[in-house]
């Protein structure tokens, strides 16, 4: 059996801003944005796409951040076509809302949303119509 020539390739950059919106020497607002794509089969077209920004917030100035924002969007290429095919958004929210210094879970909500080809949904649709019942 020969093997592939192909390789696979993954890309990362991450991009950070720090910005002191008061000017006193301390960060306000952090920003970090992670990117990847993946090329997961050698063929030189994206797969995967994933990029995460994380930003976090001090708002009473004492370095610590008193709100977290995170989303997460995700593009694959599930059939190898070079075409999105299915997109996944995930955001979470932390906001010290009682001022004591700490995010509980209580002060964190989620929230997340998948969306896929139509044509996609189409075939996966008639390959179950026409596989056979348990």
């Amino acid at each position: 059996m020969a093997e592939s020539e192909d390789v696979g390739e993954i890309e990362v950059t991450v991009e950070t801003e720090v910005i002191d919106v008061d000017e006193d020497g301390v960060p306000d607002i952090v920003s970090e944005v992670t990117t990847i794509v993946a090329d997961l089969d050698g063929d030189g077209v994206p797969d995967v796409i994933e990029q995460t920004t994380t930003t976090g917030y001090d708002l009473d100035g004492d370095g610590v951040p008193d709100a977290i924002d995170k989303t997460t969007v995700t593009a694959y290429d599930v059939d190898g076509d070079g075409t999105v095919d299915v997109i996944e958004s995930t955001t979470i929210t932390a906001v010290d809302a009682d001022g004591d210094g700490t995010i509980t879970e209580d002060e964190v909500t989620a929230e997340g949303i998948v969306a896929v080809r139509e044509d996609m949904l189409e075939e996966s649709e008639a390959e179950s119509d026409e596989s056979p019942s348990a």
